[in-house]
This record gives C-alpha cells, structure tokens and sequence, in this order.
C-alpha cells in the first residue's frame, strides 16, 4: 500500500504542470512531450521492435539492447494470457516487482515463453463419420473437415464414429470407433520428421505415404464409409462425371452392360501424378506410437494398433521399412519382433511378447484399410496444398519457423530427444499400469469400467456400411450422380460428404 501512494504521489507531480492546459490541445501536443525525455536514456534497455533504438540521439548502445526476435508464424509479439489473467494478481505491485526480477535476469525470456506457449500444427481433420471430439487442454470442440489438431491435443471418436486426420509431412491416421490418441509432439530436423503419438484406447492405423505407384484395383472401397470426401476432385464420382460427359450414349450403355471401371483408372492415373510430382520432397517420417503397455517405433511403416484398457495390447505391421516396439519395466527392453507382418499381442503387465491366435476381429479390423484409393488421391491433393513448399524448407530454421511456424532441431540434438522420451515414456507407463488396473477394480464394482475384451464395436459400423454397398454399388441412385452438373455435385457434397 505505502508503495502505491508513493507511485500516486509521483504521478500526481508529474500531472500538476499539465492542469492548466487547455482541452482543446491535441494529444500530439501532450505526446509529444515523450521526444523530449527520450533522449536522455542511458544504459541497457529492452525493446520489442528494432527502429527504437536505432536513433543516435538517444544515446543508446545497440550492444546494450536485448531485441524480441520475430516471432514464428501463428505467434504474437504480446504474450499476455488475457483468458486467464487473474486481474488482483495482475494488478499487484509486489508481483509485478518480482516478476520483472526474474525476466531481467533471463534476456530472451519472451522467446522462450512465447516459443513453450506455441502449438504446433500436426495436421487436419479428413474425414469424420460420426462424432469426434476434440480437447486442447479443457476446452472442447467436436471435430469436422478441415478442423486442425495441434500438439497436445486429444482426439476421440464416440461410438460408431471414425476418423482420417491429415499430418502435416504426408501421413494418414485413421481411428476406429471409441478411440482416442494423444498427438504429443511433432518436431522437425534436416533429415526426418518425428511425432510421438499416444494411442488411449481403441484402434489406429498409422500410414505412411509410399513412394511407388498405385496400383489399379477395381474392387470397391473397403473403408467407404468415409466417403464421399469432401475434397471434390478426390472422389470417385468426380472422375465418372468426367467421362459420362466425354462419351456418347452408345459409350455410356457399353460401360455400364460390361461393368467397366474406368472411372478407377483415370482415378488412380491422377494419384500416380501427384504423387510422382509430390516425391520431388522426400523426408523420412519416424514415429513413437505410446500405448499402455507397448510402444511402436517406425520409421516410413504403415502398422495397425489396437488397445483394450486393462487388456492386451496387439499390433501388425502392413508395409513399409524399420519397425520395432518397446516392453514395459525399468530396464532396457528393447525387443525386435521376429515376425511383425503377422498379429503380435502384448500381455496386460506388457512384460510379454506373443504371435496372437486367430482372431476374427482383428482381420476385420484391418480389412477395412485395404483399399482406400480416394483417401490415397486426397492425401496427394493435401499434401500438394499444404506440405510441399514446407518440406522444401525443412533445412531451412528461419524460413520453417517464419513462414509456418515450426521450430528446427539439429540432428543431434533430435536423437538425444528420442532417446529421453523412449526412457521416459517407458518408465512412466510401467508405473502408471498398476495404477491404471487399480483404477479400473474399482470402475468395475461401481459398475462404470470400460469393457476388457476385444469387440466388434471397433468396426462394425464401418463394416455393415461397406457390405451393404456392395449391394447397392450399382443402383440407379449411386449412377445418377454421373449425370449430375457442378452445382449438383458440389450440394451432393454437402448432403452427403463426411465432416
């Protein structure tokens, strides 16, 4: 208290002189008083933009100037937290004091707590079938097209519901129903791009983005409950469009007596130019996929990853290079997986390792990845929109972080990282699986556990939703969208696209 009245005392002195001055005298008067005082400032000061201290008359050293760097992109100079600004302790003298004590004592401390406070963007929402809600920190938001999910966040699907999410280096994600990954990190070197993902519960597909060409099948889609997309000139209906308005009547009746799928050539025809022209960019992605009681490590590898809470653990891998996983306990436990191109379980305690028998719903599970040409296309046209030109600046610290907001890690210092959060992430979960089995004792005799067994619910939405098709893949409804013009086809999106 004695040190406000001294402030308003203060302050008071310097007003009194300004009382005479009449009200018609413009700010730029008073203001300009500032061009007086200025001048005299000696010694060390701190400034936000460059151009206030490079007057000579100010007697200022440059030297003696700490400058707030440029901040990357999706960052502001201002770091004040205003939604969550307590406005006595804003306004308390005694904090600010030692607050400012403590930020003179770290010159780049505004780069350092802007740069803590930033998010990176991992990717975007493709496609969602039912309800995906999303969570940064304690807010929520269900998740649609085109949303975005950044570090930190936790997305989910409900029951029934599923979801693609983009990634920013090419990636795909896919969840099954009633799952939920943690999207921890996502950090960038001259040599690779590294996430570390934590799959909750439930189901995920991890894929990478190959290289090599697509090969035409004419099979329906396996996953066609994601479809359509509404990303226009990915969907198979925009390529039949095309070609119904390129051909006669007599071409038309032809195509459909014989059943021909051209429409998936000039489909898959697309995909290979994208992606031949997409390869000019090529830049490993290695990922640390964390579950309860197993941890994936791959490097450019498409896997499956499937986790009951308090149950097993299992996973396959489908294509792609280096694959390993990680055990629990508090020695090392690395474990190379003898053969990963088949079903592989992890015990509870996931101190174990086995080949899994036979099961029913963990093909099923798989078979719905097998043939998803659309999502392939839609991945292209993304990954041309979006991540080119940043791949092409990944060696590049300035311009990565300036132009889209990521920050650069030299290779070196990028393995000591995955180093620690291998040993970390593996200490912290063998101690939280014994807290976690106890927690859910207790759920159970209250009657609110989660259900400990492996179920058809992961997929039978989808499932149902593709056989059905198979059905109905020829019926006047689903060709009548050939003959649909621009306006139709794009309403047709918005009625029946995937958000």
């Amino acid at each position: 208290m004695k040190k406000l009245i001294q402030s308003a005392f203060a302050l008071s002195l310097t007003l009194f002189p300004l009382l005479g001055l009449t009200q018609t005298e413009s700010v730029d008067d008073f203001l300009g008083l500032e061009n007086e005082v200025l001048p005299d400032l000696e010694g060390p000061q701190r400034f936000t933009p460059t151009e206030l201290h490079e007057n000579a008359d100010w007697k200022v050293n440059e030297k003696d100037v700490v400058i707030d760097f440029e901040p990357r992109k999706g960052q502001n100079y201002s770091i004040i937290p205003w939604r969550n600004i307590d406005p006595e302790g804003f306004l308390n003298i005694d904090y600010w004091l030692n607050d400012r004590k403590l930020k003179d004592s770290i010159p780049e401390w505004k780069v350092r707590l802007r740069n803590e406070r930033h998010l990176n963007i991992v990717g975007k929402v493709m496609s969602c079938f039912g309800t995906c809600p999303a969570f940064r920190g304690t807010d929520k938001v269900n998740a649609q097209f085109l949303s975005r999910v950044a570090e930190g966040d936790e997305f989910r699907t409900e029951k029934d519901s599923y979801a693609w999410i983009y990634l920013v280096d090419g990636s795909l994600i896919r969840l099954g129903a009633e799952s939920s990954v943690s999207f921890h990190e996502i950090s960038f070197s001259d040599k690779e791009i590294f996430y570390l993902v934590r799959l909750n519960q439930g189901h995920v597909y991890w894929h990478h983005r190959p290289k090599d060409a697509h090969v035409v099948d004419t099979a329906p889609e396996t996953d066609s409950i994601a479809l359509p997309l509404q990303i226009r000139d990915a969907n198979l209906q925009w390529y039949e469009r095309k070609r119904f308005k390129s051909q006669n009547d007599l071409e038309h009746r032809a195509e459909v007596i014989d059943l021909n799928e051209l429409a998936i050539q000039d489909q898959v025809k697309r995909l290979n130019e994208l992606r031949s022209a997409n390869n000019q960019v090529q830049i490993p992605t290695r990922i640390m996929m964390v579950a309860p009681n197993v941890t994936v490590k791959g490097v450019d590898v498409s896997f499956n990853l499937i986790h009951v809470p308090g149950e097993k653990s299992w996973f396959r891998k489908q294509s792609g290079g280096e694959f390993s996983i990680e055990l629990r306990g508090y020695n090392v436990t690395q474990t190379e997986v003898q053969n990963p191109e088949v079903w592989n379980e992890v015990e509870p305690t996931g101190r174990m390792m086995s080949v899994s028998e036979p099961k029913g719903e963990l093909d099923v599970a798989e078979l719905l990845t097998k043939r998803i040409t659309t999502i392939e296309l839609a991945r292209e046209i993304w990954m041309e929109k979006f991540s080119v030109a940043m791949l092409k600046v990944i060696t590049d610290p300035k311009a990565l972080a300036l132009d889209f907001g990521y920050g650069h890690w030299k290779e070196a210092e990028l393995a000591k990282r995955r180093e620690f959060l291998s040993e970390y992430t593996r200490r912290v979960e063998t101690t939280n699986l014994r807290s976690i089995e106890n927690l859910l004792v207790r759920l159970e005799e209250a009657g609110e556990g989660p259900r400990k067994v492996l179920n058809p619910s992961l997929y039978e939405k989808a499932l149902n939703h593709y056989l059905l098709g198979l059905k109905t893949r020829y019926t006047d409804k689903k060709m009548r969208v050939r003959e649909m013009n621009e306006l139709q086809y794009y309403v047709w999106l918005l009625r029946h696209g995937k958000t």
